[in-house]
């Protein structure tokens, strides 16, 4: 996913402030907002606010943190399943209907 960044008076944003949340929407492109021709917000889609929200948490806790890493490690290493051996292994473990 490509995030672009455009920069606009808060004079601006208030006048195109439903197209400019459709934009973040539909593009995930991102507004920084200037008063004063000062850095003053972003606006953001709620889907990409809450994606930021989910990364913070995951790199804030240490024990998830290293789950990820091992995750990534295995990965790397070839120690994974594919969608149809999933299926498989858990049909076997009784875990999945016939």
């Amino acid at each position: 996913m490509i995030m672009y960044m455009t920069t606009l008076p808060v004079a601006d944003a208030r006048a195109q402030l439903s197209k400019l949340i459709d934009e973040a929407t539909t593009t995930h492109e991102r507004f920084e907002i200037t008063r004063n021709g000062r850095r003053a917000a972003v606006l953001l889609s709620a889907d990409d606010y809450d994606i930021l929200q989910d990364t913070i948490a995951v790199l804030s806790d240490a024990e998830l943190l290293a789950a990820h890493h091992e995750g990534q490690a295995a990965i790397a290493a070839g120690d994974h399943l594919d969608a149809e051996q999933l299926t498989a292994a858990m049909r076997a473990a009784d875990r999945l209907p016939r």
